[in-house]
């Protein structure tokens, strides 16, 4: 099923809406007048509106029960104005609030329940200024990532990001901004400078990173909170990010390699294999930090996870201009060189070229070997999937880190994802998977300054396996086929411990269980720090407003 009409399907009020309405009538009707009252410069929109079943859409709303993605009202502020006047009203009608700035949220967790409101920041704070004489970059929240890094390319800077153009700025460095160069250049929310941020109080504050002797004990407990406490939004309402970017004139001779394969069950072994030595010589220092490697295999499916520059190759052997039939079963890698030691440092192919060997993968069906070429442009072109999501179907996701990747790891995987890749149960489970290797590199070594509160920071290797699922008359039963495999997933990888010897998940890829005081072991790397980010939430938000659903820190 296309996004089209997974959109169209949400056009028209469904059931539920048309039912919850009826039922709260009064309710509903006050929340109007009061809204009206507050004359806000920006657009709103309650449940049962007529354009609301759209405003609702989002990633999550193929995948999730409509009452946990329907806000009561959903809010577009025009400026800070708007959002302290929402505050207001959401107290005093005793609802809370959740915040999305736009792309997707895989549990939904950027939209709520239709007790609350949701506060749209998609649009409301568009600035971009780059200071070049200080190097600091300062920009709204409301970016997407896709048009975001073009900005940068064309400033000569970059920063690490995901490779989700849909994505915006204010979620993803909330909860972190893993991507393409981490392992050279750590996360994204590694190179905050300062943010401005309202808090539940209405306060607006500018917070600093924190240094010692400088800062005040207060601006350091936003920062560490705000920059991996949680999901994104608990603490406050961040509107600007100052950043201190990377220049690409001091990495010359970077590169930025794509490969392209079509799979096969012996190709799938031998390149999980390949990423699975070179974690280990990545962790012992072999393979220097300033190389990158992001391994994506897909199972049949319509696949969006394809960068322009690959499109433009499969035109050419015929696979059509807008890949739009299903695609086979692929093997992608993307890999960068960041040349963090500038001019001195030169390019060493060998890691990159290994792929291709005849007794891992062969001669990739595409190739892109872009030789001295930007970060920047890697990360604006090549390293970013411009769709809307992976796959154009409901899914189940899981994703976990690993501090050490066991002996025989390829060897199980590819007997798991075997499970959905056969071409009759392919033709309704579909699957996304991923790896990435950060071992022996900035994401543990920018952990230990300690000044936030991001987990794992110890991670040699992430993984996903996601099954994305057809939901039509001939697909019966689909979900509940992707839960039990995903379940039996789990129990080899973490139970069993073919991965993990224990279950490590990151706040930016949120699965399974929406209770966090059940499951905070997963999320957080001690209790300690579990229970000072509690504490902060106790000060900074007592009473819950930023807690519209389970999954948020109950304050302490």
């Amino acid at each position: 099923m296309s996004q089209k009409k997974l959109e169209e399907c949400g056009m028209d009020a469904s059931s539920f809406i048309k039912s919850y309405v009826e039922k709260h009538k009064k309710e509903l009707e006050k929340l109007r007048e009061n809204a009206a009252a507050l004359k806000f410069d920006g657009q709103w929109f309650i449940i049962g509106d007529k354009e609301y079943p759209q405003k609702r859409l989002q990633y999550a709303t193929t995948s999730f029960e409509e009452a946990e993605v329907s806000p009561r009202i959903i809010l577009y502020p025009a400026g800070e104005m708007d959002i302290q006047k929402a505050m207001g009203l959401c107290r005093e009608l005793g609802m809370a609030i959740a915040v999305r700035t736009g792309g997707h949220q895989y549990c939904g967790y950027s939209s709520t329940l239709p007790v609350n409101m949701q506060i749209d920041l998609s649009q409301t704070f568009p600035l971009y200024e780059y200071d070049t004489a200080n190097n600091v970059l300062r920009c709204g929240v409301s970016h997407p990532l896709g048009s975001w890094a073009e900005k940068n390319h064309e400033n000569g800077i970059y920063l690490p990001m995901g490779m989700c153009a849909h994505v915006h700025l204010g979620g993803h460095v909330h909860t972190g901004g893993w991507g393409m160069v981490a392992r050279s250049h750590g996360i994204l929310a590694d190179h905050v400078l300062a943010f401005d941020i309202i808090l539940a109080s209405g306060d607006k504050e500018r917070i600093v990173r924190p240094e010692a002797g400088k800062t005040t004990g207060h601006n350091d407990d936003v920062y560490y909170a705000v920059l991996g406490g949680g999901k994104g939004g608990d603490f406050g309402i961040v509107t600007h990010w100052e950043f201190s970017p990377l220049r690409d004139e001091n990495y010359p001779n970077s590169a930025c390699y794509t490969f392209l394969w079509l799979w096969s069950e012996e190709k799938m072994k031998a390149v999980v294999r390949k990423m699975e030595q070179l974690s280990k010589l990545c962790a012992d220092g072999t393979v220097p930090s300033d190389y990158e490697f992001m391994l994506t295999i897909t199972g049949y499916g319509w696949i969006n996870w394809v960068s322009d520059s690959t499109i433009s190759e499969l035109e050419k052997l015929g696979f059509g201009d807008d890949l739009s039939v299903p695609a086979p079963p692929l093997i992608q890698l993307w890999m960068c060189f960041t040349n963090k030691e500038g001019v001195r440092e030169k390019f060493d192919d060998q890691w990159f070229e290994s792929f291709a060997a005849e007794d891992v993968c062969g001669n990739p069906l595409v190739a892109n070997r872009l030789k001295n070429t930007p970060v920047s442009e890697g990360l604006a072109q090549h390293f970013i999937m411009k769709q809307d999501r992976e796959m154009e179907y409901p899914y189940v996701k899981r994703s976990r880190v690993t501090m050490n990747v066991p002996e025989g790891f390829a060897e199980t995987y590819t007997e798991r994802m075997l499970k959905i890749m056969s071409f009759s149960t392919g033709l309704c489970q579909h699957l996304v998977s991923q790896m990435q290797i950060y071992a022996g590199g900035a994401v543990a070594e920018y952990g230990k300054t300690g000044i936030t509160s991001y987990s794992w920071r110890q991670q040699a290797f992430a993984m996903s396996h996601d099954s994305f699922y057809s939901a039509n008359w001939f697909c019966r039963n689909e979900r509940q086929n992707a839960e039990q495999w995903q379940k039996e997933n789990d129990a080899v990888f973490i139970e069993k411990k073919a991965y993990a010897d224990a279950d490590m998940r990151v706040f930016a890829y949120t699965f399974g269980d929406r209770v966090l005081e059940e499951v905070w072991p997963f999320f957080y790397d001690s209790k300690e720090k579990y229970e000072r980010l509690r504490s902060i939430k106790g000060k900074l938000d007592p009473n819950g407003l930023f807690s519209a659903d389970q999954f948020s820190l109950q304050p302490l």
